[in-house]
């Protein structure tokens, strides 16, 4: 792999990333909350109730997490430019650490909260993290 195509896959990722970024974001709008809605239900069991509304406190986490989110997939994308060219050992650093990171809190506060199914879908986006990551061979 060379340094252009792990770009390409760095921002791959980050489209994937800022998508579902946007996606949460937009769920804290009342006509989108069925997309929370649902995806809670999935992975706090028993899935009970699949049209409650959602409270504003957590309509307010939603925006605040799908900015977030939306924020880490526009930095993996900037960082896949210039920065991966000028320094790709210590960008790849960079953006395993903030993968990490977010791995590692989301979740264990999803196993705190009674949601351990929501660790299968961080493990499958940190492992695309890592796909992006890969080193490229020297040429």
């Amino acid at each position: 792999m060379t340094l252009e195509t792990q770009s390409r896959n760095i921002r791959i990722v980050a489209g994937i990333t800022i998508f579902f970024g946007l996606l949460t974001a937009l769920s804290a709008y009342p006509a989108f909350n069925a997309i929370y809605v649902i995806f809670a239900d999935l992975v706090i069991w028993p899935a009970d109730d699949f049209h409650r509304p959602l409270s504003a406190e957590t309509r307010l986490t939603q925006a605040i997490m799908g900015g977030i989110f939306t924020g880490f997939g526009v930095m993996w994308w900037v960082a896949s430019g210039a920065l991966l060219r000028a320094a790709p050992e210590a960008t790849r650093k960079m953006l395993f650490a903030g993968a990490v990171t977010w791995f590692v809190t989301d979740s264990a506060g999803s196993v705190l909260v009674g949601a351990a199914a929501n660790v299968p879908p961080n493990i499958a986006f940190f492992l695309l993290f890592l796909w992006a990551l890969r080193a490229p061979k020297e040429a």
